[in-house]
């Protein structure tokens, strides 16, 4: 089969040994191989020769009729289209461009088949789909024809129309191919390029006559005595040694090939076959967004060896992408199966199925009839579809977009006919067996965080997984993605099958003529903005600004671009949503209401730890997400206004208490150019956020630059504040002469302002750089005037941190009964605050009480919870800390190898931060392990 369609193939394209160059055969003459007959590149506009053409084509149709496909798609197409070209009369120009592409396609094809096996069965599938799109263009040129009751001048409009889209559509075909194949062969790029011009060249013959004169018509009409030779040779070459009559050629040839990689979809691969084979009557759809891989769950089903044992060579498939009309569909179908010619092509292709015992019709693409706004599609295509259900044989496998079945069919899978997205351990899967398994650790994790921030889609996964065939590693795709996001998706092909941005346009061009289009459109652009999803209060305060906003959102569910999560909240998979970010604006009403909704929201931020701070939290951290983003898109599209420095301060600073992100105040930072409080503000408050997460130098410089902008403003209380941390910042580097005179300075000036609270917080952070300078008599003495000041002002944050530190310095002492109760009381305050990382440290500290006294498992419980808790907290020195204790205590327990690995963990990351003294503290470990007999 794969060698017929090659042939035919070359029927269609002559290439010369010589000059390499591609041309469009269309002449009848050339074609049947009688070279003395001038060469043409598309039919003569001259009646006689025209007939003389159809006539010959007439008969080689029927004496191929018994020949299987593709043998009789030759004559039977090219018949075909020259009935229906002849609508191009005063088009030439549009019709030599389609012929242009349909050359380029041929060409590349067969450059592609050199380098290929006689049994590639790809191969012959892109053949086929090739053969398919001529017979959607003579489809579609026939519905023209059908019109000529229009007015002439609405008609050439029309055509003009029709033959611009099939040109787009051979192009994007021909890129998908590009896409796909790299070749290798005699027939390279500069061949194809060299037959493309030569077709180009002749644009002014692109109407020439096949001949000018009678004994040219004569000549052509001698060809049909050498029709019936080819028509032998064909049956010759076709039926070789087999004994099976050419009617009975199996219909399996027309399927196209089962999906190369096809992960994470076994589940409903197997409900789907269970259903075929235990229904012999059944529907099923297969349902979900654009890309998510229904196609290729459908082609998976086609050739599962398990329906293939139930059903035969009786399966089938058609798409209908694009199809607007329910009269083409049928016709495509009846074509498909080889009755062309009916008056009722649904009515022939329903006998034939009648006529099976078993049989499978796939129906892919459902979605352009279903959703199409023409008055009567919905009810034309529940006709067909029910039509087809009806017939006791087949089983009928829809693929579509939405989520909702097509009503007048019972399906037999309605309870999981949507399809989800990849696991990441499919999605890992699929990405690692087109392009390879990443080495080292760090692409690994690159490509789980690649593989979540598209979430997991199937389509996104492919291309990213095509893009590292080019060299890219998984952190390089990431930098891109996070750059350009569904551009770096839409570089290739401008088609579905291979760029996510035309995957998902075609959704958005089926949804905006329905009834609630235009605002199912408005929603989903608000939704693009919360990226945690819509959730119920937003959605209800957003409803006075839309007249029917159910409607939009049954809508935009109903076509699977957004999701209802288990609390009521809208939500978009990752690309749709950049999509949508980056080509559908919110309308100005829609922005402003969101604005006033978000920045209520953002004002009830909980902004330091306190009793209610658990429970404020549980409210607020849903929207956290959705917060971020859409400030993110308001600092970036607007200049700072003192709403917007207001909500962003308070969404940072309840960051601060639970992840310490930087994002918000980074972004506004780059626009506060004008030395202002809002500037100043912006500063300190990004250097406290710098410091707790272990970037020292960043953080100096943030508190540094505040600390001189509040000195110019003249407000000396923030000042001081910001000598404070800087004061803190510093002892974490070890550079403790500063940190103390950063401290008593800001000391000096809170109890001037008579600000007793803050001057105890400075006496605090006195007396932790004394514990670290070894004098702990002062350190006590410190942290215990401090905590007492810190009660009397209800300061219970602060008074806990003195606890704390009182704890551990008696930790440290050797004095285990005196540390637990204090490392014990800290734990509660922190946890009864809401402090996470506060009560963490403190359980990390009391895994170590539990080592030292010789009790392991709890020391092991411990210090496991409290690893993973810095884990997630993002605390580069506390997690070094635990690995430091977990070193310890394997050492107690001569588990030498862990003790080993848990002080090399540590000692890396303390080389990261520049701890010196922790670093040798660790690679004396290490050393006196090595040492070990």
């Amino acid at each position: 089969m794969y060698a017929q369609s090659m042939s035919v193939l070359e029927k269609m394209l002559e290439i010369d040994p010589t000059t390499g160059v591609a041309q469009l055969v269309l002449d009848p003459a050339r074609r049947l191989g009688l070279t003395e007959a001038r060469p043409t590149y598309i039919l003569s506009t001259k009646r006689a020769a025209n007939e003389c053409f159809k006539f010959l084509l007439q008969g080689m149709a029927n004496m191929t009729d018994g020949a299987p496909w593709p043998w009789k798609a030759i004559p039977q197409t090219l018949l075909q289209l020259t009935n229906a070209i002849e609508l191009a009369k005063g088009q030439p120009q549009k019709v030599e461009e389609l012929t242009d592409k349909i050359a380029q396609r041929i060409a590349f094809l067969l450059s592609v088949a050199q380098g290929h096996t006689d049994s590639n069965t790809e191969m012959n599938t892109y053949i086929e789909v090739f053969f398919a799109d001529v017979q959607r263009i003579i489809i579609r040129l026939r519905m023209i024809e059908s019109a000529l009751s229009v007015k002439a001048f609405v008609l050439a409009d029309y055509f003009e129309k029709v033959i611009s889209g099939e040109s787009n559509k051979m192009q994007d075909a021909l890129e998908g191919l590009q896409t796909r194949f790299t070749v290798h062969t005699a027939y390279t790029a500069e061949t194809i390029a060299l037959g493309v011009a030569a077709i180009q060249s002749t644009a002014g013959q692109t109407l020439a006559a096949v001949v000018e004169t009678r004994t040219e018509v004569k000549a052509v009409a001698v060809t049909v005595g050498a029709t019936q030779v080819m028509v032998t040779e064909i049956h010759a070459a076709v039926a070789g040694p087999s004994t099976k009559p050419l009617s009975q050629i199996p219909a399996r040839a027309k399927l196209p090939a089962r999906p190369i990689v096809f992960k994470g979809r076994d589940d409903r691969l197997n409900e789907i076959v269970g259903i075929i084979r235990k229904l012999v009557t059944a529907g099923i759809a297969v349902m979900g967004p654009g890309g998510v891989g229904k196609t290729s769950l459908a082609l998976a089903v086609l050739h599962d060896s398990r329906v293939i044992e139930v059903v035969g060579d009786h399966r089938f498939f058609i798409s209908v992408e694009g199809m607007i009309d329910i009269d083409a569909a049928s016709t495509l179908l009846a074509n498909h199966l080889d009755l062309e010619g009916s008056s009722d092509p649904l009515s022939s292709s329903i006998s034939y199925f009648q006529s099976l015992p078993r049989a499978l019709l796939v129906v892919d693409n459902l979605e352009t009839l279903w959703f199409s706004n023409t008055p009567s599609a919905r009810a034309d295509t529940q006709n067909f579809l029910s039509r087809l259900a009806e017939v006791p044989s087949v089983t009928l496998l829809v693929t579509l977009r939405g989520t909702v079945p097509p009503s007048g069919v019972q399906w037999s899978n309605a309870e999981f006919a949507k399809l989800a997205t990849l696991s990441l351990d499919a999605a890992r899967d699929t990405f690692i067996q087109i392009a390879k398994a990443p080495s080292d650790v760090a692409e690994k994790v690159a490509l789980d965080l690649l593989l979540g921030e598209v979430d997991c889609f199937p389509l996104a996964v492919t291309l990213l997984s095509t893009l590292a065939l080019l060299q890219n590693s998984p952190s390089d795709l990431l930098r891109r993605w996070r750059k350009s996001r569904t551009k770096l998706l839409s570089s290739q092909a401008k088609h579905r099958t291979f760029n996510v941005d035309v995957s998902i346009r075609v959704s958005l061009d089926l949804l905006q003529p329905m009834t609630h289009g235009v605002e199912a459109l408005q929603l989903l652009a608000i939704c693009a903005h919360l990226p945690e999803g819509m959730r119920r209060p937003v959605y209800g305060k957003l409803a006075e600004h839309f007249s029917d906003v159910d409607g939009a959102r049954d809508l935009l569910v109903e076509f699977a671009l957004v999701t209802v999560g288990a609390e009521g909240e809208l939500k978009m998979l990752s690309p749709i949503r950049y999509f949508v970010l980056e080509n559908h604006p919110m309308t100005d009403a829609h922005l402003i209401s969101l604005q006033q909704i978000y920045f209520d929201i953002a004002a009830s931020a909980p902004q330091r730890p306190a009793d209610d701070f658990t429970l404020r939290s549980t409210q607020f951290a849903p929207e956290y997400g959705n917060l971020t983003s859409f400030l993110l898109h308001l600092i970036n599209s607007e200049e700072p206004s003192e709403k917007l420095v207001d909500a962003v301060h308070a969404v940072s600073e309840y960051a601060y208490c639970t992840m310490a992100s930087p994002t918000l105040r980074e972004a506004l930072l780059l626009r506060l150019t004008a030395q202002t409080a809002w500037r100043a503000q912006c500063l300190k408050g990004l250097g406290r956020t710098r410091s707790k997460r272990d970037e020292y130098s960043d953080a100096t410089d943030n508190l540094q630059a505040a600390r001189i902008l509040y000195a110019q403003l003249g407000d000396r209380f923030q000042e001081a504040g910001c000598r404070s941390i800087l004061g803190s910042c510093m002892r974490m580097q070890y550079s403790f002469d500063a940190a103390e005179a950063e401290l008593r300075a800001a000391r000096n000036i809170f109890i001037e302002l008579d600000h007793e609270s803050e001057a105890a917080q400075c006496l605090q952070r006195l007396g932790d750089i004394c514990h670290l300078r070894y004098e702990d008599d002062q350190a006590i003495d410190n942290l215990t005037s401090a905590r007492d000041t810190l009660k009397r002002h209800g300061e219970r944050l602060f008074v806990a941190q003195c606890t704390q530190s009182l704890g551990q310095i008696r930790l440290e002492q050797g004095n285990l009964s005196a540390a637990e109760p204090d490392l014990q009381s800290a734990l509660s305050e922190f946890e009864a605050l809401g402090d996470q990382l506060g009560a963490t440290q403190c359980a990390q500290s009391l895994g170590d009480v539990r080592r030292r006294q010789g009790d392991y498992d709890s020391a092991e419980s411990l210090l496991t919870a409290a690893l993973e808790a810095f884990t997630k907290l993002g605390s580069r020195s506390d997690f070094a800390y635990c690995h430091r204790s977990f070193g310890l205590l394997y050492r107690d327990q001569d588990r030498a190898r862990k003790a080993l690995a848990s002080f090399e963990s540590a000692r890396d990351i303390y080389e990261v931060l520049g701890w010196q003294a922790e670093v040798a503290n660790c690679n004396s470990q290490i050393q006196n392990l090595r040492n070990l007999p």
